[in-house]
């Protein structure tokens, strides 16, 4: 089993930029989420700017990160609808100093029942619109027929992020083996520095021995202040490293 990627979700405007170069240097593997919609990242608000502030010290410092954009209610649902949402425009077209795509993953956090349900067709025309960015749908049991047409039609490709609890860090019963046999398979939920190493023994034991999967954890890598905790990261992410299922 290998690792695509170890995501540290919940980076924001109270993280140090410098502390993503520094976790990043010393692991190639990381890879950072930040949360975003109206509420969060409108025009003028922190967010907006802490993530201005840091495309330009990508561009200064001519190192690019690992970074992920979370989308999140009404930013989620405009985009699979096609509305046109300034700031995420904007954000989606920024380019790192080499040119390539600042945000390297998408990741649409649409459940039905909380969101309205997407239009296959249009969500699938919208991604197509990006072909340089690799998205990332989060599966649940709301979502799980949805996903499953997408995936049946063949029309775009994604990454498949399983969270029962859907984002509030509960660690479900029993993890489960990978949805579909040829898309890359992320797991989250109450994942923590503490437990990542067990957790993926368990999955280990789910997946082929040459799948390749990804974690993300968020809730669990929070501070006393309730905002990403450097340390705890640092601990999340190297455990999950030392993982002896991972070393076959």
């Amino acid at each position: 089993m290998k690792l695509k990627c170890i995501t540290c979700s919940g980076t924001n405007e109270f993280t140090k930029i410098d502390d993503l170069f520094a976790l990043y240097q010393e692991f190639p593997s990381v890879e950072f989420g930040i949360q975003v919609s109206s509420k969060k990242c409108s025009s003028g608000s922190a967010r907006l700017a802490w993530l201005n502030n840091l495309k330009n010290q990508v561009l200064r410092k001519r190192k690019a990160l690992p970074l992920a954009l979370h989308l999140n209610q009404d930013w989620v649902e405009g985009f699979c609808d096609g509305i046109k949402i300034p700031e995420l425009q904007e954000l989606l077209s920024w380019t790192d100093h080499q040119g390539n795509p600042f945000f390297q993953r998408i990741q649409l956090n649409f459940k039905i029942g909380r969101n309205k349900a997407p239009e296959i067709g249009r969500l699938e025309s919208q991604m197509k619109k990006y072909p340089h960015l690799r998205f990332i749908l989060s599966y649940n049991d709301a979502n799980a027929d949805l996903i499953w047409k997408i995936y049946q039609r063949r029309q775009v490709v994604f990454d498949c992020l399983f969270d029962e609890s859907f984002g509030e860090g509960v660690a479900p019963s029993q993890r489960h083996p990978p949805v579909f046999d040829d898309v890359i398979q992320g797991y989250a939920g109450g994942l923590s520095p503490e437990n990542v190493s067990s957790e993926l023994e368990k999955i280990a034991e789910l997946v082929p021995l040459d799948a390749v999967i990804f974690v993300d954890a968020e809730g669990k890598l929070k501070g006393e202040n309730g905002h990403f905790d450097y340390a705890k990261a640092r601990e999340y992410v190297a455990n999950a490293l030392s993982c002896p299922a991972l070393q076959s």
